[in-house]
C-alpha cells in the first residue's frame, strides 16, 4: 500500500500494543522558508527575526538567549500560534501606520521568538557564518555558542546511542544513532535477513533552513491519543529509509517520516506503510540482543566453515578420482574408471 499523500500509521510500543490513534491524513510539505518558521518581522531586519547590527538595544536582548528558558512540545505550538497571532496584528498596525504599536508588536515578536530553539538555532547559525566570512572571529565565537545551546533544546538533535525498536516478524532489532552536521544516520547493531547489521536503516536530514529541505507540519493528536501519551502536537521531520530483498538484495531508500513522542520517536517507510517504534534498552535488553547478535554470527559462521569443508572434502574426492560424473562411486568401481591406474 503506498501512502505519499495520506498517512495513517498506528504506533506500537513492542509487547504494548498501544491503539496510539490514526495520524493525520494530510502530509502537506511546507516549504522551510523563513516565513514558516516564523522570522520575518521587520523590512529593517538583515536576518530573520533579528534587527541589525545597529540597533543594540535589540542586538542586547538576543545576547541573553543563553540564558533563556526553551519552550518544547504543546507549549512551543502555542508559542508559534501566538507569533503568528502577533504577525497578524502587526501587519494591521503597518497598514494603520501607527508606529507605536508597530514597535510594541515587534519586540513582542523577537522576544517570543527567542524562547523558540529552532528559531535561535538558525538565526545564530546564518549570523555565526556571516561573521566567520567578515572575519569578526569574536563574534562568530558569540553566536556558535548561542547556537549549540539552542540545538541542545531540540529533541531531534538529541537522540544519540542506542535505541531498540520491533521490525514487524524480523522481531526486536537495535540501532545505533549518531549525527554528521545536522544529519541524523541509523546504522542497524543488529540486523535481518533483509538488511544485515552494519547497514544503514534510515536518515534524516534536520537541516531547519534551506530551500532544498521541506519541512513536516507537526501531528495533531486527538484528545484521547493526546491524554495517553502527554502531547497534543507531535514534530515530524522528512528523512529516507533503506528496504532491501532477503540477503540484502535490491537495496535503495524511499520516503520516510522521524516522529517525535517524548522520549521515544518512530520512524515510517510511507510508500510501504511500515512504522517502527523506538524505545531506549535496558543494559539487560541490551546485553541480550547483543548475544542474540553474536549467536546469530556464529552459526552463520558455523555453516560457512561446515560448507567451506565440504567443498574441500569435495576437491579432494575429485582430485582422488571417487567422484565421477558427478556421482560417488565405490572402491571396485573405481578399479573400472578410465585412468585410474594410469
Amino acid at each position: 500500500m503506498k501512502l505519499m499523500n495520506n498517512i495513517s500509521l498506528l504506533f506500537s510500543v513492542g509487547v504494548v500494543a498501544s491503539a496510539f490513534s490514526t495520524l493525520p491524513k494530510s502530509s502537506t510539505f511546507v516549504g522551510r522558508s523563513k516565513v514558516s518558521l516564523q522570522m520575518a518581522v521587520s523590512p529593517s531586519y538583515d536576518g530573520p527575526g533579528l534587527p541589525e547590527d545597529g540597533e543594540a538595544s535589540d542586538v542586547d536582548e538576543m545576547k541573553g538567549t543563553l540564558e533563556t528558558e526553551f519552550v518544547v512540545g504543546d507549549e512551543l505550538q502555542g508559542l508559534r500560534q501566538r507569533v503568528l497571532k502577533l504577525r497578524g496584528e502587526l501587519m494591521e498596525a503597518r497598514t494603520s501606520v501607527d508606529s507605536r504599536k508597530v514597535l510594541e508588536l515587534e519586540r513582542a515578536i523577537i522576544k517570543a521568538q527567542q524562547r523558540d530553539a529552532e528559531f535561535v538555532y538558525t538565526v545564530s547559525t546564518e549570523r555565526m557564518e556571516t561573521a566567520l566570512a567578515r572575519g569578526l572571529a569574536d563574534e562568530a565565537e558569540e553566536y556558535r555558542l548561542k547556537a549549540l545551546n539552542a540545538r541542545s533544546a531540540l529533541p531531534q538533535f538529541n537522540l544519540d546511542g542506542l535505541w531498540v525498536g520491533k521490525y514487524g516478524d524480523q522481531g526486536y532489532e537495535m540501532i545505533n544513532i549518531t549525527y554528521a552536521g545536522d544529519t541524523l544516520y541509523a546504522h542497524k547493531v543488529t540486523g535481518d535477513k533483509n538488511v544485515p547489521k552494519g547497514e544503514l536503516s534510515f536518515k534524516v536530514d534536520l537541516t531547519i533552513d534551506g530551500e532544498e529541505n521541506r519541512l513536516l507540519e507537526p501531528i495533531e493528536l486527538g484528545d484521547s491519543a493526546a491524554k495517553q501519551w502527554g502531547s497534543k502536537f507531535l514534530s515530524r521531520f522528512a528523512g529516507e529509509g533503506q528496504v532491501a530483498s532477503e540477503g540484502y538484495m535490491n537495496a535503495q531508500f524511499i520516503e520516510g517520516q522521524l516522529i517525535l513522542v517524548n522520549e521515544f520517536f518512530s520512524f515510517a517507510w510511507v510508500p510501504i506503510g511500515h512504522q517502527v517504534f523506538f524505545g531506549r534498552p535496558s543494559p539487560e535488553l541490551t546485553l541480550k540482543l547483543l548475544k542474540q547478535a553474536e549467536e546469530s554470527t556464529d552459526t552463520l559462521d558455523t555453516a560457512r566453515n561446515h560448507l567451506t569443508r565440504c567443498m574441500e572434502e569435495t576437491k579432494a574426492l575429485e582430485d582422488d578420482h571417487l567422484l565421477h560424473d558427478n556421482q560417488f562411486v565405490g572402491q571396485e568401481e573405481s578399479y573400472d574408471m578410465p585412468g585410474y591406474f594410469e
